[in-house]
């Protein structure tokens, strides 16, 4: 009963290792011109971040999506997306410390 469990424990994380990011090319290729924050988001999930600015009655923002392999941003005007990238997520080296 208990190499049952540990084998059932054992196939959910590898279940869920499997699913990964949503931040891949399938969802990726999936956005297109026209399409609202709102439907990009039901595809990608929450953006880690957002900006945004109005001018004489014309709306600008962009979306980011991180993870530790991928990074998409999407561009908006007046709310429907404009144009996308995605890219690899740049690593972050640790500062290093001067030598005296």
């Amino acid at each position: 009963m208990r190499v049952h469990r540990s084998l059932g424990v054992a196939i959910l994380l590898l279940c869920l290792a499997a699913c990964g990011s949503r931040l891949n090319q399938e969802n990726f290729d999936k956005i297109h011109e026209g399409m609202s924050p709102k439907e990009v988001q039901e595809i990608l999930g929450a953006p880690a971040n957002t900006e945004g600015r109005s001018f004489l009655g014309l709306s600008s923002g962009e979306a980011v999506w991180k993870d530790d392999k991928a990074t998409i941003t999407v561009h908006f005007l007046n709310d429907k997306v404009v144009s996308k990238r995605m890219a690899p997520t740049e690593k972050k080296e640790p500062p290093r410390k001067a030598e005296n």
